[in-house]
């Protein structure tokens, strides 16, 4: 290997581990603006192959430390669990590769390719959220900025997609400072030395002074919500296992659902119990009907129940079930995204028999919901997301624009164990606040439960594991920010300018083989027009 080649591919390693440090568990959000610099520099002036396949391995890089947590926890055993941990990354990084290919492969467009390579990070974001199996939306670049960074307000306007194109814009802006720069001072220009200096502090002035721009989040439009979380999930074994969902679960939320009759003062206007607290269906026995009527009884409040529930004998769904302050059903929620080989087998007929270890933990496929509109609490206008939903920005935009005025999001992280998974999720959740202007009160049955306010900052956090109740107010909020409003259109347009920019790019390459072509045939034919 030649000394080029191996610093291209330190570039992409160093690349793919900058960005995993951007999020949980080391969460160096700042190094996203960055991050992708080392491999820019290295792949504009390679061909677009070789830039895919550098591109492939930062991804690779990238996604095998984002996911770690999904090796290490899995109840699946041995061999089975690291196959599936590497094929997924495997499949995520395609999109990683590709973005790089369009780096030299842009090179046509000159100062326009900071419009277009953007656009087109964000486009090949957005088919990976939602392609193939329902998609898999982690590893967002905007959820880098979820604690507070300095670029996160855009995602009021922008949204995530939006965000994301942002960050690569940064990205690229410093590249190519860096690149004048290097070239200013190894060419003598000074010029085009100082050029490449005063644009420095015209890129952080830039991109501190633009969340100044952006609106403030909604004003709160009534009094608060009283939400009580109860997190009352058991530590087990290894894996799935690490949070029993079983009667003990379920005996736990009810216990401390009914501590709260010994709570002075007023009761709150709703209690949570998280995905899956009821492992088994409540509404198919007398037993566990009457035992969350006790718990709303004792506390004097409608209870939003995680259950599974039983559709027909051989159908299943996961559902949050809304029972009022006398025990009573008064609306439910069935789950619409369900997680691929967690709550069903893609093509589960075949696989179940080729690959038996597929259906372990997975008896039975679920079945989605159709409905995504909010419940009715107190008055309140509340838009249910249950787990794997909060990572889709798309939903919680949605619920919004149908007149949510708080969200919550049901989650049972048991399966993350104690790694990066449970904060990876809060992080998601912290981005959907910001975009859609609204408190978020996230429920889980293991935790991380807290509120997160629509500036995206979180309080009442609890910890792992932690058997515990917390009394969160939620404000209520009508007022839509410009991408609940917008999102669509946004999206839309990163869609048009990738499509036009890599149309105009391929357009230019054939012209410039077209001239060479004729620049060859000029040279060949040059010699026979000058003999007599």
């Amino acid at each position: 290997m030649s000394r080029a080649a191996a610093l291209r591919l330190l570039a992409a390693l160093v690349t793919g581990a900058l960005l995993a440090a951007a999020f949980p568990p080391l969460d160096l959000g700042p190094l996203a603006l960055v991050a992708l610099v080392p491999l820019l520099l290295a792949t504009d002036d390679v061909r677009p192959l070789k830039a895919a396949a550098l591109g492939y391995v930062a991804g690779l890089t990238f996604f095998g430390l984002h996911l770690l947590w999904i090796a290490q926890f899995l109840s699946w055993t041995g061999a089975v669990a690291w196959l599936a941990w590497g094929a997924l990354s495997a499949i995520q990084a395609a999109a990683v590769a590709a973005f790089f290919a369009l780096v030299p492969a842009t090179r046509p467009l000159g100062a326009w390719r900071l419009a277009v390579l953007p656009a087109a990070w964000a486009v090949l974001e957005l088919l990976r959220a939602h392609h193939p199996l329902g998609g898999f939306p982690w590893g967002l670049l905007a959820v880098s900025q979820h604690d507070q960074g300095p670029l996160l307000p855009l995602a009021r306007v922008v949204g995530g997609f939006g965000l994301a194109a942002v960050i690569v814009a940064v990205n690229l802006a410093v590249a190519l400072w860096l690149r004048t720069l290097l070239r200013g001072a190894g060419d003598g220009s000074r010029r085009a030395r100082w050029a490449a200096l005063a644009g420095l502090p015209l890129l952080v002035a830039g991109l501190l002074g633009a969340p100044l721009a952006v609106p403030a989040a909604p004003a709160p439009s009534g009094p608060p919500l009283d939400v009580v979380v109860v997190q009352a999930g058991l530590r087990g074994g290894h894996g799935l296992a690490q949070g029993q969902t079983t009667e003990r679960v379920f005996d736990n939320h009810v216990r401390r659902t009914e501590t709260l009759a010994l709570t002075p003062g007023d009761p709150p206007d709703l209690v949570v119990w998280g995905e899956g607290a009821a492992d088994a269906d409540p509404l198919s026995s007398p037993e566990r009907q009457a035992d969350v009527a006790r718990a709303a009884g004792a506390a004097r409040a409608p209870i939003l129940l995680g259950a599974t529930t039983r559709l027909d004998d051989t159908h299943r769904a996961t559902e949050g079930l809304l029972y009022t302050a006398e025990g009573q059903l008064a609306d439910r929620y069935q789950k619409r995204r369900l997680v691929p080989f967690g709550e069903f087998v893609p093509f589960g007929s075949v696989l179940g028999r080729l690959i038996p270890a597929t259906r372990e933990g997975v008896p039975y496929d679920k079945v989605p919901g159709e409905r995504l509109e909010p419940l009715l609490v107190d008055g309140v206008r509340v838009g249910p997301l249950i787990c794997w939903e909060s990572a889709y920005p798309g939903d919680a935009r949605q619920l919004t624009r149908d007149g949510a005025q708080v969200l919550l999001i049901m989650t049972n992280n048991a399966s993350f164990g104690t790694g990066a998974g449970p904060r990876q999720h809060l992080a998601a959740g912290q981005l959907r606040a910001v975009e859609s202007g609204r408190t978020i009160v996230q429920a889980a049955v293991t935790g991380i439960s807290a509120v997160i306010g629509p500036a995206g900052q979180t309080r009442f956090e609890t910890g792992l594991y932690q058997d515990t109740v917390i009394r969160v107010p939620a404000l209520p909020r009508t007022a839509k920010t410009p991408y609940v409003r917008y999102g669509r259109g946004i999206e839309a347009v990163l869609v048009g300018v990738t499509a036009g920019g890599l149309l105009l790019a391929g357009l230019l390459w054939r012209r410039r083989s077209a001239a060479a072509d004729q620049a060859v045939a000029e040279r060949v034919l040059a010699p026979l027009r000058s003999e007599p």
